[in-house]
């Protein structure tokens, strides 16, 4: 802020600052042509204020400046998302073509939001406008941003506002951000707002979170979006799952159906029904148990429920391999548990 002068050479550095572009000489004939005046020293302190005053607002001018959020155009391709994702296919959203057309024949409307990079220098985070991001990144053209210094609880809050200003998200994908967020040890309240809630209901975010939980990420990400699927139906799914992951028997399963052309070519609410409808089958006929050949005429039988196996072997037709089997499983299962990324139990 401007301080009060208080001495006439600093006054006199002063005017001449804001009167340096007068001409002195005619100044000078324009004095001398009129009655000379007694200036007081009132109206020396008058002229002081007046000098603060201007000198404040100008301050007050650069302060606004200095704390505007100008748009400027940045390289498309040196954003990157944000580090937690909201939406699981932005480009299989069959509405989003057309937001690309849009862009190209129209450009670019809205400005997306962006902090620096914390990992890579000369690069940005975008925080709000992945599908704009994107779109840009599609069309090989620099994409228009409001650069912000942003904390990662800011960053994350901020992707709220986009999910309130479109379509929201699936239920699945609510569920899945927020489990991913949580893991990454924001508090439920940071993950409320994210989520655009509003109302703040924490017993939400735990719903979301533990049946986010029940599933393994990646099944989650092949499935998709499925919009139109929600919590009812994905709790029914989620029974065939413990922990984040299938029995043995359920991910023969999944396995099967999420192997087929059929599936690639699926939507995902149709993704979502396929496995239901193959998982429940299974569940109403697993008395029936699965019966594996495995050569000369024998048959080993499996029953599956939701709790547990059992394997049913022909003695008459193996003699022994039960009592090798027994022998062999400690070892099996600390294999099984290293192909699983586990510390071996012994």
């Amino acid at each position: 802020m401007g301080t009060v002068m208080t001495n006439a050479k600093e006054r006199s550095n002063r005017m001449k600052t804001l009167f340096g572009n007068v001409d002195s000489a005619e100044l000078a004939k324009q004095i001398s042509a009129g009655p000379a005046v007694k200036v007081g020293s009132g109206a020396v302190k008058s002229m002081d204020r007046a000098f603060v005053a201007v000198e404040e607002e100008n301050d007050r001018l650069r302060e606004q400046l200095s704390g505007s959020e100008a748009i400027v155009e940045i390289d498309s391709a040196h954003v990157v998302p944000s580090f937690v994702r909201d939406r699981l296919d932005i480009e299989g959203d069959p509405l989003f073509q057309g937001f690309v057309e849009g862009i190209r024949e129209s450009g670019q409307r809205l400005p997306i939001l962006v902090r620096p990079s914390p990992d890579k220098q000369g690069y940005f985070q975008v925080a709000y406008g992945h599908r704009r991001l994107r779109a840009c990144q599609i069309l090989e053209r620099p994409v228009k941003a409001i650069i912000r210094e942003l904390t990662d609880d800011e960053l994350v809050v901020a992707q709220g506002i986009e999910n309130t200003e479109r379509a929201n998200l699936s239920f699945i994908e609510q569920a899945l951000f927020a489990a991913t967020l949580k893991s990454r040890g924001f508090r439920r309240e940071t993950i409320a707002a994210a989520l655009g809630r509003a109302d703040g209901k924490l017993t939400y975010i735990s719903m979301l979170i533990g049946i986010a939980e029940q599933f393994p990420a990646e099944l989650i990400a092949r499935i998709g979006s499925a919009p139109s699927i929600g919590r009812p139906k994905w709790e029914k799914l989620a029974a065939h799952f413990k922990d984040g992951r299938a029995p043995a028997a359920a991910q023969v399963i999944i396995d099967q159906v999420t192997s087929t052309r059929t599936w690639v070519a699926s939507p995902s609410d149709q993704r979502f029904a396929a496995l239901m409808n193959a998982l429940e089958h299974k569940a109403a006929s697993g008395d029936r148990g699965e019966e594996i050949e495995v050569g000369g005429g024998a048959v080993i039988t499996a029953k599956s429920s939701r709790s547990s196996t059992f394997i049913t072997i022909p003695e008459s037709k193996m003699p022994g391999l039960s009592a090798w089997l027994i022998e062999k499983l400690p070892a099996l299962v600390d294999e099984y548990r290293q192909q699983n990324g586990e510390t071996p139990m012994r």
